[in-house]
């Protein structure tokens, strides 16, 4: 009796060790440094790191999300045998970095992106050329070459096409809040005034805070005018130019960024946004203030206690929906998009406009549709990238303008510098608030969704996916994770060192 006491002891004892002894979490990489830098010289480093900031600069200066841009540049840190890159970014700082080794001395660039020019053809491009590098066998000088030449040409639309797309955008928005014939020609001219004196008032420096007061006031101006002596409703006019001061605003990145961790970049692109907005509101504060002054007076009353607005009827309906296709492609080509963007972005507006206008139908409010339609935004434009191997950015920023709350925007100030009705007017910004958060949050959840179809995920991610490597990365939800093809070596002489070497995805059961 007691030698059974004793073997089950025995036997519990090895179970326990066996069970201690099974397979471990790898330590975590805080305080660890590479003790030896493999034969990769300094100067190979610094024109790695230059690479890597250089193509980080363009994906930030375009609006990409913070995670976005530290995960492609790890991804081309990685091709060229730099595995101990840090990348660090806060708004308009761009760091990179090389760790010390045990001989090798840290080496550090530093780089400030003042400039946000927005040209979605170069991003295109961009990621044309990280698929090439991350597939192997180019230089660092080559890449570098490349570089050259995709930062220093021009865009690739005439200027007067950019300024005819911003018309159509406006025609587009007016159509979309259900404006009449006559308003959705004013706001097509007006757009194109305020695109123009914009580009003059960038010449010469003009902070962004007055430019957006500047073309809110010319919005306000044109349609009091255009409510004084033709009778057309002014909400319409006000805030179709809201929508066109909006559209270039940060908004799903701000909130990308605090769901993936950087909230610092979170907070001021958030802290950005809120500025330019406040500028529109003084530039509608302005122009009314004018025309007070001036002895005109406003009889056009606007119902500021409606926070969401939505067409009816059948026939409305189909021309919001054809508005807000029209404003997407717009918006796409106004962006120097490529023009096989132009259609992905015209359906996911289209699409957007018409979920809205669906649930609202059914009685959902207007945040929680706005975030419902942004969703959908987002994984169509998870769909869409992966299908044509482009950015997800492109088709969710077009998408997501249907959604804009420039109409809440207005009424808030309508409320407060007309009406006198401080309540309505503190709720109707609120709701612009809500609904902005909505549209961010909305957007990288629907992207999210979409993530594992980045994997091939299925039947449908196997249908979607492309035969080609992976460029710029999106860093929510299950990204694809590169490392280098198995086989290939990493350490040895300056051929290697200088050439990209390939990167493949990693299966997710080597990751379980």
């Amino acid at each position: 009796m007691s030698h059974d006491r004793s073997s089950g002891r025995i036997r519990i004892s090895r179970g326990l060790k066996a069970a201690l002894n099974s397979s471990r979490d790898p330590a975590p990489l805080a305080g660890q440094r590479r003790h030896f830098s493999g034969g990769m010289g300094d100067i190979h480093t610094r024109n790695v790191l230059d690479l890597t900031i250089r193509l980080a600069e363009v994906m930030l200066s375009s609006g990409s999300g913070t995670a976005d841009v530290v995960a492609t540049a790890h991804d081309v840190a990685q091709a060229y045998q730099l595995t101990d890159c840090v990348v660090d970014i806060t708004f308009t700082t761009i760091i990179v970095s090389a760790l010390p080794t045990a001989d090798r001395p840290p080496v550090t660039i530093v780089r400030s992106v003042w400039t946000r020019s927005i040209d979605y053809t170069r991003l295109q491009q961009l990621n044309r050329l990280i698929q090439r590098i991350t597939a192997g066998g180019v230089t660092v000088n080559e890449a570098h070459a490349a570089m050259d030449e995709l930062t220093e040409q021009p865009h690739p639309y005439p200027r007067w096409l950019a300024t005819i797309s911003w018309a159509g955008f406006a025609l587009g928005i007016a159509m979309l809040l259900g404006g009449s014939p006559l308003t959705c020609v004013v706001a097509a001219a007006t757009a194109g005034v305020i695109d123009r004196v914009g580009r003059v008032l960038n010449r010469m420096k003009t902070p962004f805070f007055f430019q957006h007061a500047i073309g809110a006031a010319i919005a306000t101006l044109a349609a009091v005018a255009v409510s004084t002596f033709a009778g057309e409703g002014l909400a319409a006019l006000v805030a179709t130019g809201i929508f066109l001061l909006l559209s270039g605003m940060t908004i799903v990145g701000s909130m990308q960024d605090a769901l993936t961790g950087y909230m610092i970049t979170a907070l001021a692109r958030l802290g950005d946004a809120l500025f330019l907005t406040g500028g529109i509101v003084v530039g509608i504060l302005a122009a009314l203030q004018m025309v007070t002054v001036a002895g005109v007076t406003i009889q056009l009353q606007v119902d500021v206690s409606r926070t969401f607005i939505l067409p009816t009827q059948p026939l409305s309906i189909a021309v919001a929906v054809v508005g807000a296709a029209l404003s997407g492609v717009c918006l796409t080509i106004a962006s120097y998009g490529p023009w096989r963007s132009a259609i992905p972005a015209g359906v996911a507006a289209a699409l957007a406009s018409a979920v809205v206008i669906g649930l609202g139908g059914i009685g959902f409010g207007q945040v929680v549709a706005t975030g419902i339609a942004a969703s959908v935004v987002g994984l169509f434009a998870t769909v869409i990238s992966v299908s044509q191997r482009a950015p997800a950015l492109v088709t969710a920023t077009a998408g997501i303008t249907p959604l804009l709350p420039g109409l809440a925007v207005f009424q808030a100030v309508f409320a407060f510098a007309v009406d006198k009705r401080f309540g309505d007017g503190l709720a109707q910004m609120l709701a612009a608030g809500a609904t902005a958060l909505a549209i961010g949050s909305g957007v990288v959840m629907g992207e999210f969704l979409g993530s594992p179809l980045r994997r091939s995920a299925g039947r449908i991610g196997r249908f979607l996916q492309q035969p080609e490597q992976p460029g710029i990365r999106r860093a929510v939800g299950r990204g694809v994770e590169l490392r280098p093809v198995r086989g290939t070596p990493t350490h040895g002489g300056d051929y290697r060192h200088s050439r990209s070497i390939a990167l493949e995805p990693v299966d997710d059961t080597a990751l379980s």
